[in-house]
């Protein structure tokens, strides 16, 4: 009787391709995540620094309307409308010097040297 003879042909899956390519992409989000949290940081201390005289414009117009109001000076760039009362022009200071805060707590200059 003829024996049967049986071969086995080993199939070797792709996985460690897939997973090497997997971690290659990780990696590059990975460094595109650190790059975008990076750069974040560096406009989030530059928009705050510049907050700085915008605040106190702020609260020159704020001063300079209630002077005109009590008629201490003779112009206000804003004779009429919402922009012309004092109360406004405090409010929008203290809502960006507020702004201002959150957003310097928020962010971390001194961790940017460190990396």
């Amino acid at each position: 009787m003829p024996e049967t003879r049986m071969s086995a042909v080993a199939v070797r899956p792709q996985v460690t391709r897939i997973a090497g390519l997997m971690q290659a992409s990780s990696t590059v989000f990975e460094r595109i995540g650190f790059w975008a949290v990076d750069t974040a940081q560096e406009f989030g201390t530059l928009v705050s620094a510049l907050m700085a005289p915008a605040v106190f414009s702020a609260y020159a117009l704020a001063i300079w309307s209630l002077a005109a109001n009590l008629n201490w000076t003779t112009t206000f760039p804003f004779s009429t409308g919402p922009l012309s009362n004092w109360l406004i022009w405090f409010g929008i200071a203290i809502l960006l010097n507020i702004a201002a805060s959150i957003l310097r707590r928020h962010t971390r200059p001194g961790d940017l040297a460190a990396r």
